[in-house]
């Protein structure tokens, strides 16, 4: 069962980096106090499932992707972690997830996929 996740008051939020790479700079992060997952605070937000279905949907009308596909990625991209629980996940995370399912089960090139996420 997904994590209802609730953030830790103002006080207790921790330093960390904005960025992974060592000249970021550190400001406060809050965490959830059921798992301790840490919030996605950069600008790398990630994308709620509605976004990727429409995504979907345009990439739909513009190729031939048979219903029985569309079924299937939209089954994996609700299944997936990735998906549905965006506090701490990165919006590049999810839109490589995106195009890696897409990819599955269509023969659609990387670069024309990426062309549909805004």
């Amino acid at each position: 069962m997904p994590c209802l996740h609730k953030s830790c008051s103002y006080e207790d939020r921790i330093w960390l980096p904005i960025r992974d790479d060592l000249s970021s700079d550190a400001v406060l992060h809050p965490w959830c106090i059921n798992c301790g997952l840490i919030k996605n605070i950069s600008d790398d937000r990630s994308r709620k499932i509605g976004y990727w279905m429409n995504i979907l949907s345009k990439i739909s009308n513009r190729f031939s992707i048979t219903q029985c596909q569309k079924r299937l990625i939209a089954n994996e991209i609700t299944a997936s972690n990735e998906f549905g629980d965006t506090y701490g996940i990165t919006g590049f995370s999810q839109k490589e997830m995106f195009i890696k399912i897409i990819k599955k089960y269509c023969n659609i090139n990387h670069n024309t996929i990426d062309a549909f996420i805004c």
